[in-house]
């Protein structure tokens, strides 16, 4: 019976999900908006010059905390956009090999407003060959992790306050073997913005994070999750990123943030390589 864990040791795997304070830690970026951007005013420019501590996010008040682990009665939280095969018999399905057949990239913010449409976007990892959930069974009822996400200028005023739900489906299983997932979704709930402020959240799930951490014949899909996030006034602009990992049996971790201790993630964690990208997504 082979294993299939990608580029990562079952050791190594163990190890790594079980100290969450061993995570990888990510930098908060700051720099200044540029003097020529169209996006504030010219008031809000001039505003900015004159009282640059409103328009300033102080990053040690930077705060992304799980409020509530709380379970979905069922998906109607997002809309599936699959449809299955007409000939279900002749599909050809390799239940060892994981694949997202849905979102791989999608905004969640924009500009202090949820993105519309967002319950059509969401991440899967199914058998491939398999193009919907109605094909698979034993679905678990959704999961969902309530984050809230905070931060105030210099001043100590509160320029951002908001609330996001991660949810994901799994234990999905294809003639009984598997565990897979469907409707890894980001949700926001809450969106609180401050005037003179701007605030973005994107999602990304690389195709390369997709895994399968079981076996040929009892596979464990598994996935990680990146949330980016920015926060700019006509003065400052600040990024950062949280990444999730998020597991076809139900495991859950946030396993890398600006808040988690440093940590030098082993050669075997490839995985983790096309979160680590500096490269600003905005």
């Amino acid at each position: 019976m082979k294993n299939h864990l990608s580029s990562i040791s079952a050791v190594t795997l163990a190890v790594f999900c079980a100290l969450p304070t061993a995570a990888l830690a990510l930098e908060i970026s700051e720099r200044n908006t540029p003097a020529d951007s169209t996006e504030f005013t010219q008031y809000e420019k001039d505003s900015a010059r004159a009282y640059p501590e409103y328009y300033t996010i102080n990053p040690k008040s930077i705060k992304i905390t799980l409020l509530k682990v709380m379970e979905e009665p069922d998906m109607s939280y997002v809309k599936l956009q699959e449809q299955p095969p007409k000939d279900l018999a002749a599909a050809l399905v390799s239940i060892d090999t994981i694949v997202n057949i849905a979102s791989k990239l999608w905004d969640i913010v924009q500009a202090n407003k949820p993105v519309v449409n967002l319950e059509s976007k969401y991440a899967t990892a199914y058998p491939q060959g398999i193009t919907s959930a109605s094909q698979l069974a034993q679905w678990s009822k959704p999961k969902t992790y309530l984050y809230g996400f905070y931060a105030e200028n210099l001043y100590g005023g509160v320029m951002i306050d908001s609330k996001h739900k991660v949810t994901f489906s799994y234990n999905g299983a294809y003639t009984g073997k598997g565990k897979y997932l469907t409707a890894v979704a980001v949700i926001p709930t809450v969106a609180s913005v401050a005037w003179g402020y701007k605030f973005y959240m994107k999602a990304a799930v690389p195709d390369s994070t997709i895994a399968n951490v079981g076996t040929d014949t009892d596979p464990v899909a598994a996935m990680q999750l990146k949330l980016n996030w920015q926060m700019s006034s006509a003065l400052k602009v600040i990024d950062g990123s949280s990444v999730y990992y998020v597991q076809g049996d139900g495991y859950f971790e946030e396993i890398a943030s600006p808040w988690q201790k440093e940590w030098k993630p082993s050669a075997e964690l490839k995985l983790l390589g096309p979160l680590q990208d500096p490269a600003r997504v905005f």
